[in-house]
């Protein structure tokens, strides 16, 4: 069962679709302003005009200091290039009030269920915020560093060489020298460290080759 918490004005969630959500996609409705942001899994935050947008960026701010959570902006028309202020800000995707009851309510079973999925992982990286979330506890890391992190994540098992690291984090430059990454990669296992111990080798060295991700079997669902 998944829990939503829904910033409204209004009542924009009837009874009876509150039912439905309930047993027919397990997800149960909780009034974001009077229930504990760390038991969600999931925020809905209304964009209308009883709602100040200055009210709707404080619950952006104060959300993502909690785990990482998907978050949609539910609005009564399709936002425009304001869209992109609020994926800066960690917001997950957008619904509008026109569409079914069952493409929304799909749109968020789907999106709670891929976020738990990689929960479970133990190892979830967010871009909104250039942050790992590692067993459960959230790892900020510098933007090159989410970079290198996330490139060797997308790779899979594959190797990736120190040139091909280099010109995925510095393409505009001719050739960085090996010690760029070696050193970032240095700083990132030592953040990990940090966090859990059994992520210590989540790098691993291929010698003379480059880096691959090495996560634990655990982690890997």
């Amino acid at each position: 069962m998944y829990a939503l918490g829904v910033l409204s004005a209004n009542k924009t969630i009837q009874e009876s679709e509150k039912e439905r959500l309930f047993t027919d996609f397990d997800i149960s409705i909780y009034d974001l302003e009077n229930v504990d942001i760390d038991s969600l899994q999931g925020i809905i935050l209304q964009k209308n005009e009883q709602i100040q947008i200055e009210k709707l960026f404080q619950w952006l701010i104060k959300v993502r200091e909690s785990p990482l959570k998907p978050i949609w902006i539910l609005s009564n028309e399709p936002l425009g290039e304001e869209k992109i202020i609020y994926l800066k800000l960690g917001v997950t995707g957008f619904l509008v009030e026109s569409d079914t009851f069952d493409e929304i309510a799909w749109t968020i079973k789907n999106g709670l269920h891929c976020m738990t999925v990689e929960k479970e992982r133990g190892f979830y990286l967010d871009p909104s915020s250039f942050t790992v979330l590692i067993s459960d506890t959230k790892l900020v890391l510098t933007k090159l560093e989410y970079m290198l992190l996330d490139y060797l994540y997308t790779s899979g098992n594959k190797v990736r060489t120190y040139e091909e690291i280099a010109h995925y984090l510095w393409e505009k430059e001719e050739v960085p020298p090996k010690y760029r990454v070696a050193n970032l990669i240095f700083h990132i296992r030592q953040k990990i460290k940090t966090i859990d111990i059994k992520y210590a080798d989540v790098i691993k060295t291929v010698r003379s080759k480059g880096y691959r991700l090495n996560l634990p079997d655990e982690s890997i669902k």
